[in-house]
Formats: structure tokens, sequence, C-alpha cells
């Protein structure tokens, strides 16, 4: 029984297919989203496997011939395909499950797939129902637009990420690892989601580009628009432009993170919260426009730093909560993988491994009333389903074993790895419906 067979129809997406080549986060991660509304996902590897099998060491995770922490994050609830795209059999075999798909999703680079046919000019020639998505890099056009393309600097670095959320004279900052990736795969889901709705609508497929540079643009718009009108980046906590949008030390020195935008409005209120009645309608400090007008921002921040530390977080927390101030701890992922806020709402689902134990796998954010938390199936190794697909599309048991000796499929012969159908918190307490 594939993936899918198992998953009984759940999701928006059910009866959808996405034949997948893609490899490391952005790309996998966007077919990830699919798959977790549904969608029946083949995705094609190599005989070596996506290159994130390898990663999990440099990450700092474990993992086994069966267990792979590290490739569940961007891969569940697919079906696993191992075809050798240089041989004449495999690419025929890719071609054909492309040509039956509704989507194919690739971060592949174009030259590659123009030597192999699939390309967009050629595959939607032959399949002109087909959404052709490509995950880049860089743009399609200009200097960058063949160059390889990471997280770290397509995103990070030129997108402008490590140069500018670090604190102003330190040196950049270094985000965790394919943090821009997560972010551009619901971007690239969403384009192909809007293809598809045309597609069902004309019957016409499309080409769905989106590339990491420009998702680190379109997050960092307002700092583009504020550079712009001369505010500079990066910033130092002790001088942003508007103190009640910013970071303050505790009593027992952890951080809390204050956001109240209108500071003209609730000016007096966080001065008596601070214990600053003295100030209360002080003209130079009541409005924005008169901080930034004379360079006022630090000595309100040296203020507000003197009343933070009067107090521990735990006291903090209830206090500004009653004034209603938007705050919160600024949390390490070692508090998320604890926070009951985290599972109660599904953002991160406990999942166990033979060798590694109970675990926590952060899930796709997307979420349909009609069909509540999505079901969670990890990954499984190279070619575990290569045969049971390969019998779907007609192959027979001779045929299959012919053209792996001849090495045009590789085809799992392993231990079986049960496909464990992992429930949300609430799910597994019987408060939320489960109908797989």
């Amino acid at each position: 029984m594939t993936v899918t067979e198992k998953l009984n129809g759940y999701g928006p997406l059910a009866g959808i297919k996405v034949v997948e080549m893609c490899t490391y986060v952005a790309a996998p991660a966007t077919v990830r989203v699919l798959s977790e509304m549904g969608a029946e996902v083949l995705k094609i590897e190599s005989f070596d496997g996506d290159i994130q099998r390898t990663q999990g060491p440099g990450f700092g995770c474990d993992l086994t011939d069966t267990e792979d922490p590290t490739i569940d994050l961007n891969n569940t609830n697919k079906n696993w395909i191992s075809l050798n795209l240089k041989s004449e059999e495999g690419l025929a075999i890719a071609k054909k499950m492309i040509g039956e798909a509704d989507i194919f999703m690739n971060n592949m680079r174009t030259a590659a797939l123009e030597k192999l046919g699939l390309d967009y000019p050629t595959l939607s020639a032959e399949f002109p129902g087909l959404i052709w998505a490509q995950m880049r890099g860089y743009g399609e056009f200009g200097e960058f637009a063949h160059s390889p393309g990471y997280d770290a600097v397509c995103w990070a670095a030129r997108g402008g990420v490590a140069g500018t959320f670090c604190e102003k004279g330190t040196s950049p900052a270094i985000p965790p690892q394919a943090f821009g990736d997560y972010n551009t795969a619901t971007m690239m889901a969403a384009g192909i989601l809007g293809a598809l709705v045309n597609k069902l609508r004309t019957g016409r497929g499309d080409k769905v580009v989106v590339n990491l540079y420009h998702s680190a643009i379109w997050g960092g718009s307002i700092a583009v628009c504020a550079q712009q009108f001369g505010a500079d980046y990066p910033k130092t906590r002790k001088d942003v432009p508007n103190p009640f949008n910013n970071t303050y030390k505790t009593a027992d020195d952890k951080w809390i993170y204050i956001c109240q935008p209108q500071h003209n409005r609730y000016y007096n209120d966080m001065m008596k919260i601070i214990g600053r009645d003295d100030l209360v309608d002080d003209p130079r400090y009541a409005t924005v426009e008169n901080l930034k007008e004379k360079h006022l921002q630090p000595e309100l921040i040296e203020i507000l730093e003197g009343g933070f530390v009067q107090k521990t977080l735990d006291e903090w927390l209830p206090i500004l909560a009653e004034w209603q101030v938007p705050s919160q701890k600024v949390f390490r992922y070692t508090d998320i993988v604890k926070d009951e806020e985290a599972y109660v709402n599904d953002a991160i689902r406990k999942v166990n491994y033979q060798a590694f134990g109970e675990r926590a796998l952060p899930t796709t954010p997307i979420r349909y009333a009609n069909f509540g938390d999505p079901p969670v199936v990890l990954s499984k190794p190279i070619g575990y389903h290569t045969a049971e697909y390969l019998h779907k599309y007609g192959y027979t048991d001779e045929q299959i074993a012919e053209m792996e000796a001849a090495g045009a499929v590789k085809c799992y012969h392993g231990e079986e790895v049960p496909d464990v159908i992992f429930k949300s918190e609430r799910q597994l307490a019987g408060e939320a419906p489960c109908n797989w």
C-alpha cells in the first residue's frame, strides 16, 4: 500500500498528483506543504538520494539506514521512487509519471532540465495541462540567473538578513539553517495552488517560479521602505525608532520583547507600568515625532531599561498582560520544544523513532476546518515505493528486475518501514477529528 492509499482520501488536494525532483530544503518543503493538504506525491530520487540525506550530522542530528529526522523535516506523506534519469528507460518512466501528474516540482538547473527534456517549453508542449514549478536561488534573469542557490547566500547574505538582523556594530547574524527555505517554500506552495485553481477552471497548466533572493526582499519590505527615508539598518536596541518595540533585560537576566506600535497613545501607560509617573505627559518623550526630531530614543530606552530591570520576567509578564501590552519572553529553540502552546495548536507534533525515541517535528502551518490536523507519515529509504508504483504503471516483476539489473531503476530490498501515522496532541486526546 502506498502512503497515499494509507491516508484514505484526506485533504483538499486529495486526487491531485505531484511529481517531485527536488533536493535539500526549499523545494521539497514546498511539496511537504502540498502533501499535508492530501496531494499524492511521487518523489523521484537518484540512486544516491536527495542530498539532504547526507546533511543530518552537519546539523547535529543522527540517522540510521531507515530513520532520518533531517529528511523528515521536508518530506512527510511522500512516496519514494528512485530512477536513473541518464538511462533511457529511467527517463521514460519519469516522463510517464510527469505526464499523468498535475504538478511537476523541481529545483534542478535549467541546463540539466533542457538536456533531459524536462524543461518547461518541452513538457508544456507535450502536456499542456501540467503545472511546471521551479524553485531557484536567484531570478531567471541577470548575472546570477544560473548560479547555485542556498538560503545562506541567496536569502541570508544577499537578501539582507545576515547583515541587518544582528545588533549594530557586531558581526553578521547566522540564522538557523534553512530559515529562508521554509519561508520561501510556503510562497511557492501558494503560487502552485494559484496555478492549480486556474488549471481546474481552464484546463491549462502554467509555469510557476519562486526564488530565495526575492523571498528575502519581500520579507524585508518595511526595512527596504524605511531605509529609503533614512532609517539605517542594522539597528542597535539602544537606538530604535520606537522604544516601545524593543527588547529589555529583566532582573533575572532574561529578556522580554514588547511591541506597542502606537507610541503616542500608550506612552503614559508605559511610564506608569515602569513606575515613572513623574514622566507622564513629558513633552520630550510623549510623541514619536519629537523623539525622531530630537533623537531622544536612546534616552527613553535607558529609562525603560532602568524600569524593566527592577522585576523578574515572571513578575513582568502578568503585569504587561494586565495592561494589554503585547509582550513575550525572548524564546530560544530549547523553549519552543517544551512550549505547550506549540503542541496544542499542532505547530509541533511528537513522533517516535526506533533509534532515537520521541522527538518534536514542526508541521506545516495551514489548517482547514473540514479536514482538521493533517496526518503525518515520516520518510522512507531510497526507492522504497519504486516497485509498487512501477506495478501501477503496468510493469511486471520480471520487467522491474530487468530494469534494476540494467541500472535504470532502484528498488528497496531492506527491512519494512511501517507507515505509522502520527496524530496531533488534540487528536490523541479525542478533542479533534481524525478521519483517516
